[in-house]
This record gives C-alpha cells, sequence and structure tokens, in this order.
C-alpha cells in the first residue's frame, strides 16, 4: 500500500497522542467505552498529554458518525490529525503520548482502500461507482443509444434489419460504456475493475476494455446495482485476492534481488534503505507486541538504528520512538510501498532478531532503487 496520503499527519510532529478504544456500543452495557476512554485518559494524562488535546479526542470518540465497533484517534496540539472507525475491535487498547503518531496498528488492521471501480452493465448502458483510495466514491450513470434495445421474434420483410439495429445499439452502449470505464480508471487510479450485470453487456464490456483492466478485471454473475452490497462484497474478496497474490510475487523477488545486494533484510538495514531515499518495497511481519525502537529526527527520513548515525547527518537531537511509527513516516515520506507478510512466509526462531522473527531477518526486509 502506498501511504504518500499520510504525509500532512508529520507537517508537525512531537506530543502526538494515538488513542486505540474498543468503541461496540451495541454489544456491550452502554457506559463501558466512557469507562474505557476514562481509564485511557488518565493514563494519556500521567504521561504529560494536554487537556486541550484530550478533550478534541474525547469529542472524536464521541462523534456518533464515527460510531464503529474501535475507533481510532490521533491528535496534538489540541486538535485531531485523523480518525477512522475499525470495523472490528482494536487488537489492542492503546494510550499512547510520543514524538509520532502510532499508525501501524491501524495500517494492519484496517489497510486503506484500495482504488477500484464497480460496474453494472446493462443493454442500454451502464453504471459505474468509482471507490478512492480514501474510501470516498462517485457514482456515475451511462446511458448512449436507447432504440431499439430488444429482439423481437416478430416475422416479417424488416426482422432481420431490426436484429442488427439492435445488436448495433448493444454494441454501440458497450463501447460508450468502456470507454467511460477507461476514462474512470485513469481519473481515479483504479487498476482493477469489478463487472456485473447483464450476462450479454458483461460480454460485450470485457471485450472493449483496455487490455490491463480486462485482465485483472473479475466478473460477478449476477444482475445487481454497482452500489449495491453484493458487489461491494465481491469487490472485497477479489481485493484481497489480487493483494494476497502481488505481495506473495513482490516477496518472491525480494528473495531474488537479496542474493544480488538489491534487497536488504533486518532492521537496521530498512532503515538505512529508507533514510537514502532507495527503498521500493518494504515488507513487514505484523508484530503487535513488538518493543523494537528506532531514532528519529524532524524530517520524514531521520530514522537510524543509533543516535549517532542521525547526528553524524547534522540531527542535532535525535528522539528515540517506536520503529514501526517510524517506519511508517519515512515510507509516507520515501514514496516507498508497504506490504504485511502473510504468516506462511515469515519463518520464525532466531531468539537475537526482533520477534523471534529469522525471515525476513526482524520481520522486514526492503528491495531497493539501486544497489547501494
Amino acid at each position: 500500500m502506498k501511504l504518500d496520503f499520510l504525509r500532512p499527519l508529520y507537517d508537525e510532529i512531537g506530543g502526538y497522542v494515538s488513542v486505540y478504544l474498543d468503541t461496540d456500543r451495541v454489544r456491550e452495557y452502554p457506559q463501558a467505552v466512557g469507562l474505557r476512554w476514562r481509564a485511557a485518559r488518565e493514563q494519556l494524562t500521567a504521561a504529560g498529554a494536554s487537556p486541550a488535546t484530550l478533550d478534541t479526542v474525547a469529542r472524536a470518540l464521541a462523534d456518533r458518525d464515527l460510531a464503529a465497533p474501535g475507533t481510532a484517534v490521533f491528535a496534538r496540539d489540541g486538535g485531531v490529525t485523523m480518525s477512522a472507525g475499525l470495523h472490528a475491535p482494536p487488537r489492542r487498547q492503546i494510550a499512547r503520548l510520543a514524538t509520532l503518531p502510532h499508525l501501524m496498528p491501524l495500517l494492519a488492521q484496517q489497510p486503506p482502500p484500495v482504488p477500484h471501480l464497480r460496474v453494472a452493465a446493462t443493454r442500454a448502458g451502464g453504471e459505474i461507482v468509482a471507490v478512492e483510495g480514501t474510501g470516498d466514491w462517485w457514482r456515475h450513470w451511462t446511458t448512449s443509444r436507447d432504440w431499439p434495445l430488444h429482439k423481437t421474434s416478430v416475422g416479417g420483410w424488416s426482422q432481420d434489419r431490426f436484429q442488427r439495429s439492435v445488436e448495433e445499439t448493444w454494441e454501440e452502449n458497450a463501447k460508450a460504456l468502456a470507454a467511460e470505464v477507461t476514462k474512470a480508471a485513469a481519473a481515479f487510479g483504479a487498476q482493477h475493475v469489478i463487472v456485473a450485470g447483464d450476462v450479454h453487456a458483461r460480454s460485450l464490456l470485457m471485450a472493449r476494455l483496455p487490455k490491463q483492466l480486462r485482465e485483472s478485471a473479475v466478473v460477478v454473475e449476477e444482475e445487481v446495482a454497482a452500489d449495491s452490497q453484493l458487489l461491494a462484497d465481491a469487490a472485497d474478496r477479489a481485493l484481497a485476492a489480487w493483494a494476497d497474490q502481488d505481495v506473495r510475487a513482490r516477496f518472491a523477488d525480494w528473495q531474488a534481488r537479496l542474493a544480488h545486494g538489491q534487497a536488504v533484510e533486518g532492521l537496521a538495514a530498512a532503515m538505512t534503505a529508507l533514510r537514502d531515499a532507495q527503498a521500493v518495497d518494504v515488507f513487514v511481519a505484523d508484530d503487535p507486541a513488538s518493543t523494537a525502537t528506532a531514532w528519529t529526527g524532524p524530517a520524514g527520513q531521520d530514522i537510524a538504528a543509533s543516535a549517532g548515525e542521525l547526528r553524524d547527518r547534522q540531527v542535532a537531537d535525535p528522539v528515540l520512538d517506536r520503529a514501526d511509527a517510524a517506519l511508517v513516516r519515512a515510507m509516507a515520506t520515501t514514496n516507498a510501498e508497504l506490504h504485511f507478510l502473510p504468516e506462511d512466509l515469515v519463518q520464525t526462531g532466531n531468539p537475537a532478531a526482533c520477534g523471534g522473527i529469522a525471515r525476513p531477518l526482524d520481520g522486514v526486509g526492503a528491495t531497493l532503487r539501486f544497489a547501494p
């Protein structure tokens, strides 16, 4: 996943409050959320968080528009910089005050949406829902030639001509819909399309899509609206399968490059690659219990295994923070992509490594833009 959308959170750093709270108001008694927040607020107050910042977090948690089984809120200097409703309670409830926001648990539990299109093809045109990387979506209906649309079994001298006119209308409408789909994919950066609708209209549309979209498309054998829950569920399954295939292919490439000095493994080496803007793909074995740390500075690429490394780069006062928090900032700053590794690709058994992870060492690896 690309993390450039997180850059605004790092315009200012220091005194960052990160809260992950179970906010399920359906399965539990109404006062439970308030009690959990009270305990988290007391912890943050003891750590030195400002009352103004905690007040704004409290308002975000009370926002009914964010009502969800779990909520993550990030705030500093009396303002919320980002908040997100979670589809499930957080795996760990967190109340943290530090230099950087703690975003890795959010990205691991609820990755940002993948830009994609959901299309319902009809003989009269079709409907397109474009989902952005922010989760926002845009809906468009296209209708081309609307006569004639249906074939008839009535005989007569003009029947063959009428049948050809029907097929020509379908062809024109499919062509127009394919053009709109192509335009929307380019506008929203979507590389995947989920297609439903009339069986013949689907087939005509697929034949007219550009090769890249056609090869990545998934067809749903249902006549449902583009904004239906059935198509949304199909999109979620398809995107999860695509993401799994993609990370496995990229990790195999990482393994091949590692032997030729075009990739690195281990937390320290990955931090060096990010600091030098060399990292292209960063692979992380998700470890909610990780206690690994990193030294950071005011710039997004200020990340190192030791304070001395940053001082050598004229960073006057390095600060110790969570390694995963620093990794996210460095990836967002340098356009590196984050990939969480499936469990079966992770090898454990090295007690000297972070989390005991032996491959990739420390649970972190990166492919490089160029060999050092």
